[in-house]
């Protein structure tokens, strides 16, 4: 009777993890080539297009404008390094597979900077110069033109991927990673052609291009903030299979994504071009950043409850505590409060990070107990010491 409740335990844990692992697809692979979805197709004939014209204008600055371009491609690499790893961060739970995020990145950076807004941008300013000024082009056509222009195609890697990846894009934080991501790819690649643009208009003098690069160094929370924001609104918009449609909700995080946007290319016009205008992208870089912080924390909610569900038996076996599940999937805040209530502090760090790759072992595996399953546990173990 032992054996038969022991097993019958076993397979309702099995069963119930296996639920959330379909519901959340966590551990599920991305394939680049899908010659067989003509989403695929779309993406080839957009990279190509992107591609196309983005080295025509690299390569000619390259050329031109040799230390300007050297300096600002080798500044905002770093900088999207820095970035990229912050998100990485962020998504500690179910991840998003590598691959995915660099399609993003690249799609974002190559086909919605230069093969999409760019082009849009110029023809919209163009109609304004001709159908109302040329001063109010000049004034106004960045918030007229970039925060609805911009921010659609900033969501376009969101709808790329649930199209390549449906079983990995789930949910508003899926949207939220990878429209961060996007935002991040188009301002790079834009900061960069901003750099080498400035030295051009004037000489070619390499000294201009440098204090753009400062400038938008500094001011560099708008993008990626925004296409974070827009990115979880787009699928609060649509619904995804873990996620129920909430769309007064999903529009307005992408309206008041577009206004912040607007609000920061309007600040010129809105001040009439006053020389305290720049002490307004200090708050409104704290709107921003806190918007960013308070969507994180509304939609990481349903990955936390994925995790401490997927772990939940792991307790019960004796392979970490409850306080030990709690602070692995809890807010940062809670694991550090964890961390410094425990004798060794880098060693609970560890113990911590190996729980979490337990949490992918598992639903690698599809609940199963596999080799990697028990080598995970068994990393904790030795961890602990």
């Amino acid at each position: 009777m032992t054996d038969t409740a022991t097993r019958g335990d076993t397979d309702a844990v099995v069963t119930a993890r296996r639920a959330v692992i379909d519901e959340s697809g966590w551990g599920a692979t991305f394939r680049v080539i899908q010659p067989r979805n003509f989403t695929f197709w779309v993406m080839v004939f957009l990279f190509v297009s992107g591609a196309a014209l983005t080295f025509q204008g690299y390569r000619a600055a390259a050329e031109a404008y040799t230390e300007s371009f050297a300096q600002g491609f080798t500044w905002y690499t770093l900088f999207a390094l820095v970035f990229l790893w912050l998100f990485h961060r962020l998504d500690r739970y179910s991840s998003i597979p590598a691959k995915a995020k660099v399609v993003a990145f690249l799609f974002s950076g190559l086909v919605s900077t230069f093969a999409m807004a760019a082009i849009n941008n110029d023809a919209f300013r163009s109609i304004l110069a001709k159908t109302i000024s040329l001063d109010f082009m000049l004034t106004w056509s960045a918030g007229a033109t970039a925060p609805w222009s911009e921010e659609i195609v900033k969501m376009l890697p969101v709808v790329l991927l649930i199209g390549l990846a449906p079983r990995v894009m789930r949910c508003a934080f899926d949207g939220f990673i990878i429209g961060a991501i996007s935002g991040l790819a188009f301002q790079v690649f834009e900061s960069v052609s901003y750099v080498y643009g400035t030295a051009a208009a004037n000489f070619g003098q390499a000294e201009y291009g440098t204090n753009v690069l400062f400038i938008r160094t500094v001011l560099s929370t708008g993008h990626w903030t925004w296409s974070a924001l827009c990115g979880a609104g787009l699928v609060y918009l649509i619904g995804r299979p873990a996620e129920a449609p909430r769309r007064g909700f999903g529009i307005a995080l992408i309206l008041w994504a577009m206004f912040l946007h607007w609000f920061w290319d309007s600040i010129t016009g809105i001040t009439g071009g006053a020389s305290w205008a720049i002490g307004l992208y200090l708050p409104l870089t704290i709107v921003c950043v806190g918007s960013f912080i308070w969507v994180y924390r509304h939609t990481v909610v349903k990955e936390r409850a994925w995790a401490q569900a997927l772990l939940a038996a792991e307790v019960d076996r004796g392979v970490i505590t409850a306080d030990e599940l709690e602070a692995s999937v809890g807010t940062r805040k809670q694991r550090k409060h964890f961390v410094r209530s425990q004798p060794n502090h880098r060693r609970t760090k560890h113990v911590l990070e190996a729980t979490n790759d337990l949490a992918d072992e598992i639903a690698k595996a599809y609940a199963l107990d596999t080799p990697d399953v028990e080598h995970a546990r068994a990393e904790i173990a030795r961890l602990r010491g």
